[in-house]
């Protein structure tokens, strides 16, 4: 994994904040606060985009950055390009600030019941598929 110095981190919030600035719903990258912890979360969990991210940071111009450069680093090198828009939505999304914001409560456990039928199969949409029966066959058997 590359060394992620302050200066880099910098650099990538800048960029970051171009590609998703503020709105009246929703902060910028860097007005989120915690977008260097997400970051380090994203790149700990995939370090194989760190080359592509560290690459596209030293292409993209460090003061005048615009969306439409983001063009030109596709056209260039399409793997930093997916390096640094992989990595800016996944480390914003992170972001506790950002999923109450947008009312994601992160992954929760679900419970099933395995007994319990669903809607369409007590109103008989599966009935044909029962009364034909079964038609696989196993291919381990030989073909006549």
């Amino acid at each position: 994994m590359i060394e992620l110095d302050q200066r880099l981190i910098s650099q990538l919030t800048s960029i970051a904040d171009v590609m998703l600035p503020e709105t009246p719903q929703m902060p910028s990258v860097s007005g989120t606060g915690s977008f260097e912890a997400s970051l380090l979360k994203v790149l700990d969990s995939r370090p194989d985009l760190a080359k592509g991210l560290k690459t596209a940071i030293d292409l993209l111009p460090k003061e005048t950055f615009q969306l439409s450069d983001l063009d030109e680093l596709l056209t260039k090198d399409p793997e930093a390009y997916t390096a640094l828009t992989t990595i800016v939505a996944a480390s914003y999304y992170q972001v506790k600030e950002v999923k109450v914001r947008i009312g994601y409560p992160g992954q929760v456990p679900k419970t099933y019941d395995p007994y319990a039928y669903v809607e369409w199969v007590q109103e008989g949409l599966l009935d044909p598929v029962v009364e034909r029966g079964q038609i696989w066959k196993d291919p381990r058997e030989e073909v006549k």
